[in-house]
């Protein structure tokens, strides 16, 4: 079962479609005008004998006009076998949409980026594919407030890829994290933490704190138990309880996992803080839910 390293980046594009034509943009492409970018299916084959199904595709439109198809993919590994379905992901694309596609390939590191971006020869003259991908260095440095606030899902990218060299990607990302889904925050959040060193991550730990950021929602306040209003501890420990209980939950929810009854209820059973907060960030990477109890 794919993990987290496969995953997450996959979730990103696919809560933020229009996340697809600003990474082709950052590789230098030309984009069509466009007005809205939308998750289209990643079956790309409707018949026997073999279905081909790619990490996700999404769909550039002008009004109700198809202008251009984007096949995201996610590797973690050289995987010989993948890179031959690869042209033909896009000409099933290209002929299901009536549109041009693109492959753009996102990756872990800038050797696996640059052994994706080998061509591929199909043997057909002038027919060999070259896949654009997207390395940490690649990936756009997002630093402006604004800008990730209207794209919340790019910044937790930029903040994972930049955030060990930049902090300004750090505070993007709390900006980002603010203006998304109450649903995706804790989620977004632990993913940019788990791919920090340590020096970022205490970093953007202490820029979650109410003294040095001024939050317009109440996400830090839910998400790390600090609060301005002050009351007993016994009733602010019982608050955090409740907020990783739901946390965890969330987490593995967004992540697709269906929760069985004896597994939820023994996430929601635990009231020890330590235990629960140590599940929050396995959550995030955990192939199954049930591997939190390993």
């Amino acid at each position: 079962m794919p993990g987290q390293e496969h995953e997450i980046p996959l979730k990103l594009v696919q809560n933020q479609p229009a996340m697809a034509p600003v990474l082709l943009e950052s590789l230098g492409f030309d984009i069509p005008h466009h007005t809205e970018a939308i998750n289209t299916s990643s079956v790309l084959t409707n018949c026997d004998p073999k279905e081909l199904n790619s990490d996700g595709a999404v769909l550039l439109r002008d009004g109700a006009r198809h202008v251009m198809a984007v096949v995201v993919e996610r590797q973690n590994g050289r995987d010989y076998e993948k890179r031959l379905t690869w042209p033909a992901y896009l000409s099933l694309l290209r002929l299901r949409l009536e549109c041009p596609a693109v492959l753009v390939v996102l990756c872990p590191t800038e050797a696996l980026a640059r052994w994706c971006a080998t061509p591929i020869q199909t043997g057909h003259p002038g027919f060999d594919l070259s896949p654009l991908t997207i390395g940490p260095a690649e990936m756009p440095l997002i630093v402006d407030r604004e800008q990730a606030r209207a794209l919340p899902e790019l910044a937790v990218l930029s903040a994972r890829a930049h955030g060990d060299t930049d902090t300004r990607t750090l505070e993007a990302v709390l900006e980002a994290l603010d203006a998304t889904a109450n649903k995706n925050r804790a989620f977004y959040y632990d993913y940019v933490l788990a791919g920090l060193n340590e020096a970022a991550r205490k970093e953007l730990e202490g820029m979650m704190a109410v003294e040095t950021y001024q939050w317009q929602s109440d996400f830090a306040r839910k998400y790390v138990g600090i609060g301005e209003e002050k009351g007993r501890e016994e009733g602010r420990e019982e608050g955090r309880i409740t907020e990783a209980t739901r946390n965890v939950v969330s987490i593995l929810q967004t992540r697709g996992f269906s929760l069985t009854e004896a597994t939820r209820q023994r996430i929601e059973a635990c009231t020890d803080l330590d235990t629960l907060e140590k599940w929050v960030p396995l959550a995030v990477k955990a192939d199954r839910p049930e591997d939190l109890f390993d």
